[in-house]
């Protein structure tokens, strides 16, 4: 066991919140999941919008904190296609009784992974367009643990526990 990796819930606790630290940058890698490992959260990384996108296909996460400038996809290409995503519509969703319709529709807006933008650019205008790309939230770098522990609450709500 990675002696970072907080161990598994026991029986009848609450799983932790998973949270995806997506950045090119290997020391920012380190003293975010450095960090948030240590407040108990279950971290994971990408080094890249792709490697981000594989890693959602695998497994669900709570929370998404983004880098804008990667190589591959950056954070906001990756961030547009988790929304699309997030939007599709099941097949068949238009022959289905509305409430059946309306279920769908609520389930869809609970599969909304909070994505907040972690980027040093501060021009102006950068965090319009991270939320036009569909970003919920803007953080700059470097990493201010306060800010950074906020921005979980204000999107997930107090810890639990």
């Amino acid at each position: 066991m990675n002696p970072e990796t907080p161990a598994s819930p026991a029986k009848g606790q609450p799983s932790p919140t998973r949270i995806l630290l997506v950045d090119d940058d290997p020391i920012n890698q380190t003293v975010a999941l450095g960090l948030l490992r240590r407040k108990g959260f279950e971290a994971d990384s990408a080094a890249n919008g792709k490697e981000a996108l594989e890693k959602l296909a695998g497994k669900k996460f709570d929370l998404i904190f983004m880098d804008l400038q990667m190589p591959e996809l950056d954070g906001f290409q990756t961030a547009t296609i988790i929304r699309e995503n997030e939007s599709r519509i099941a097949p068949g969703t238009a022959t289905r009784e509305t409430t059946d319709a309306m279920r769908e529709t609520n389930a869809r807006h609970s599969n909304h992974i909070p994505i907040i933008a972690l980027t040093t650019a501060s021009a102006a205008g950068t965090r319009e367009k991270c939320i036009a790309a569909g970003m919920d939230d803007y953080l700059t770098k470097p990493i201010i643990p306060r800010e950074l522990f906020a921005a979980i609450e204000k999107h997930l709500g107090p810890r639990k526990g």
